[in-house]
């Protein structure tokens, strides 16, 4: 019994030793601390700027910083710290560095000097390119800068600077280098002026560019984004009907597994049925058919954090229609998924309605 007992506490150390180690390391300490640590390494610095309720950067936690490559490569290469953008020093580091959105994950020199950063969440495959890109001063931001200062009427360099811009949320005139882009290579002798037109209308919220866009380069590296784009402009007025055709057709011409359509279509669907949990006249039959539209939801959010987020809503769905159980049920799904403080206040709402029906 004894070795039994000692074997098994032998298994759960070794478990809990590797758990430790299979994830981004991050460092602890000031941020002066960590820019004196990164200076005695001869690292550079990256900084994960998160909130207590971006379910993005859990996501980023869960899928990115557990991917082999990309834990071993950011533990071997560079300092690595998170810091919570609305607590502590958070706040004016937020504002030093121009962050509007989480997650932002800024990579800087030994001295604090912004190399470029990854604006919103990627995919680990996407991110560790991403982050050995920075560690070699390819396509950044500056690089990008001075191949446009270098050749100024290249069209090239002028559509990859405006994509930086829009991509990670920094500030620049990109429509600027997109016109220069185009006015340069109206022929798309090089192959950029396509790209830059799709961005171009995205940027001017133009649906009728958008689609002529698409009619006139539908092979074109932007026309994903194009349909995405174009069925977010249909559900902002809202018209899901048209937002979902968008999709269907989307999906025609890139395959029903695509991770960044399937992504978008999911969040569409949610986005249909948290409008109509939100109405204040929505009636028991409308809230069960958004409840139908979270169960078609389900299936392309599956094993993200948007599958919690489709449960919350379809557990306060079920409980504006007084159906506790269910109510109950969906709700310990997403806590399940991902256990945050909205979801157990749902938990404890629901508890509190059964026992006052």
């Amino acid at each position: 019994m004894k070795k039994i007992f000692s074997t098994l506490i032998a298994v759960l150390f070794l478990l809990v030793f590797q758990n430790t180690k299979a994830d981004v390391e991050f460092a602890n300490g000031s941020f002066s601390e960590i820019l004196e640590k990164a200076k005695l390494e001869n690292k550079i610095i990256m900084i994960d700027f998160v909130t207590d309720w971006c379910k993005w950067c859990v996501e980023t936690d869960r899928k990115v910083y557990t991917n082999a490559e990309v834990y071993e490569f950011a533990n071997s290469n560079q300092i690595n710290w998170k810091i919570d953008a609305e607590k502590g020093e958070g706040p004016d580091l937020a504002k030093r560095y121009g962050v509007k959105g989480f997650p932002t994950i800024v990579f800087t020199q030994s001295d604090g000097a912004e190399i470029d950063r990854i604006y919103g969440y990627l995919p680990a495959e996407q991110f560790l390119t991403r982050m050995k890109e920075y560690h070699l001063g390819v396509n950044t931001f500056g690089a990008l800068k001075k191949a446009v200062e270098d050749n100024p009427n290249d069209p090239a360099a002028n559509f990859n600077l405006a994509d930086k811009i829009v991509s990670n949320g920094l500030e620049g005139d990109a429509k600027t280098y997109l016109n220069n882009t185009i006015s340069n290579d109206p022929g798309n002798a090089a192959g950029y002026t396509d790209d830059a037109k799709f961005l171009l209308a995205y940027l001017n919220e133009d649906e009728s560019a958008l689609s002529a866009a698409l009619k006139e380069y539908p092979t074109s590296n932007k026309a994903k984004d194009a349909y995405i784009n174009l069925a977010s402009f249909y559900a902002a007025k809202p018209d899901f009907k048209m937002a979902d055709a968008m999709y269907k057709e989307a999906f025609r011409n890139f395959g029903e597994n695509d991770v960044d359509l399937r992504q978008g279509y999911g969040g569409l669907l949610m986005g249909e049925a948290y409008a109509t949990m939100k109405d204040e006249k929505s009636t028991a039959a409308k809230r069960n058919e958004a409840i139908a539209v979270l169960e078609k939801c389900l299936p392309y959010v599956k094993g993200s954090v948007n599958e919690a987020s489709a449960y919350y809503i379809m557990s306060d769905l079920y409980l504006q229609n007084k159906d506790f159980q269910m109510a109950d049920q969906c709700i310990d799904k997403s806590i399940l998924i991902y256990d945050k403080k909205s979801y157990r206040d749902q938990k404890e709402k629901i508890g509190k309605q059964k026992t006052t029906k």
